[in-house]
């Protein structure tokens, strides 16, 4: 039996003729062990992240967890406020809590670089921000 949980679900404005959005989520089978991982709806953003997945360059677990809770934050933020919930449309539904692995982290991470630094839609605003990693 298949269990499919959808942890966060976001979506990024886009023309009305494409759906921008980065679902993640555990699959839960008999047959193998808990897997967790994060399905871009985006079109451009598997490409994108193909050619700037570099594992050289991946820094910890606890480094993309700590952004990644500082961009949830953000995008929740924004995503219930005008103006910006027309870029922002939805909350996403990420556990602070949960310990998600290292690829998931990290391709959540880099999700936001895209929605940041590909479609230039600035989600942190203020203070420190990551180095870019690509």
């Amino acid at each position: 039996m298949f269990l499919i949980l959808v942890v966060i679900a976001a979506s990024c404005a886009a023309p009305k003729d494409s759906t921008k959005s980065v679902v993640l989520k555990a699959e839960n089978d008999s047959t193998q062990k808990d897997t967790t991982e994060v399905v871009a709806l985006d079109p451009g953003f598997e490409s994108w992240y193909a050619m700037h997945d570099n594992k050289a360059n991946y820094r910890s677990k606890q480094y993309y967890h700590n952004w990644n809770v500082r961009y949830v934050r953000e995008w929740n933020l924004k995503a219930s406020t005008y103006p910006h919930a027309q870029l922002f449309n939805g909350q996403i539904n990420y556990d602070f809590s949960e310990d998600y692995p290292l690829e998931v982290e990290h391709k959540l991470f880099m999700y936001f670089q895209f929605v940041e630094h590909k479609l230039g839609i600035p989600i942190l605003t203020g203070g420190s921000r990551p180095q870019p990693v690509f």
